[in-house]
């Protein structure tokens, strides 16, 4: 065994003698990926070592990241070690890095001091979501956590997007109070169901949103290759969601900056066509039906049975035949946007 792989080993033993940092959201229900179940067959079974590309992209680009950090902030950083809480021993962390303190106490900032720093990897869309929306809940409770068992009052996130090579950094002071209002809840998950052997109760899935099931058996699916497919799903659906929402924005920028007006408008290697545009015809197909219109071929043919001349009967229907155009409407008229880049921009 590589020395990599025995530390992480050793890394994944330790985790099951006590509740870590990335385990509090899953307890607490706001992790996106895990839940309390999860969290209590990993303490309470033997499992295999789950990985995925993105997990292992992390941990490799770990260094590079906290090169990153130092770079962007100035700060020192030295390797986080394995920690327990004295008062609550269940309790244990591995923080990636510990900031070193500017100089000794007392501190005018609280940043000067003694701190923890999560480092991560990011694609673009989660980048994005963070640097619009900020960490999720599961990340800051994962620094209070560390916060807590390291004894320190700050902590930080440094989170790179190799590509196009962006960085962002989060920080947040330590919270006493909500650390021992969750510590409560973590230390009765630890009591009464991992060190008891009974699983904790985590709400079905909420399904409301799906088509009714017609007869057919679902097909539960425990692939870690399944998983990494239904994320990539995932993050390609958000991606195309933040995508659109970039596009309106930069349509608008584009709208402002010719104060709204009109026109074909040409530069950095496009050329914008913004024009009005008539509103569009629909049919009142409602109103029509309300005046039972009657089928003109089954009168016709009731009235020739009556003995009417055909050419009476022509000439009445000439005179009935309903006029469609009073059933068409159009729309009010808008503005459309159309962009084209020239060949070879």
């Amino acid at each position: 065994m590589k020395p990599d792989d025995e530390q992480r080993a050793d890394f994944l033993k330790r985790r099951k003698k006590g509740i870590g940092g990335s385990d509090v959201g899953a307890i607490l229900g706001v992790d996106r990926y895990r839940d309390a179940l999860d969290v209590y067959v990993d303490k309470t079974q033997e499992t295999e070592d789950f990985d995925n590309p993105a997990m292992e992209r992390g941990r490799m680009l770990e260094g590079v990241v906290s090169q990153k950090y130092m770079l962007e902030t100035g700060k020192r950083l030295k390797p986080g070690k394995f920690r327990r809480h004295r008062k609550y021993p269940f309790l244990i962390g591995n923080p990636d890095r510990i900031i070193v303190a500017e100089y000794k106490p007392p501190h005018e900032n609280v940043t000067d001091g003694t701190g923890v720093l999560e480092l991560k990897t990011a694609n673009q869309y989660v980048f994005k979501q963070m640097k619009a929306e900020g960490l999720p809940q599961s990340y800051l409770l994962q620094l209070q956590h560390y916060m807590g068992i390291c004894g320190v009052e700050w902590g930080a996130f440094g989170v790179l997007c190799p590509d196009p090579w962006e960085f962002l950094t989060f920080e947040l002071a330590f919270d006493e109070q909500l650390f021992e209002q969750v510590a409560d809840v973590l230390e009765r998950f630890w009591t009464d169901n991992v060190q008891r052997g009974i699983p904790p109760i985590v709400l079905p899935q909420d399904w409301s949103d799906a088509p009714a099931l017609e007869d057919e058996d679902v097909v539960m699916l425990e692939d870690p290759a399944w998983e990494g497919a239904v994320d990539l799903y995932r993050e390609a659906k958000n991606m195309l969601k933040l995508g659109k929402e970039h596009e309106d924005y930069a349509k608008e920028q584009m709208k402002l900056l010719v104060d709204f007006k009109n026109g074909v408008y040409e530069g950095a290697g496009a050329r914008v066509y913004m024009r009005e545009q008539q509103g569009r015809k629909s049919f009142l197909q409602r109103e029509l039906a309300a005046l039972q219109p009657l089928d003109p071929i089954a009168m016709a043919t009731l009235l020739e049975k009556a003995g009417l001349d055909l050419d009476v009967i022509e000439v009445l229907f000439d005179g009935a035949r309903l006029d469609l155009d009073t059933f068409q409407k159009r729309g009010e008229p808008f503005n459309t946007f159309r962009m084209y880049d020239a060949k070879g921009s």
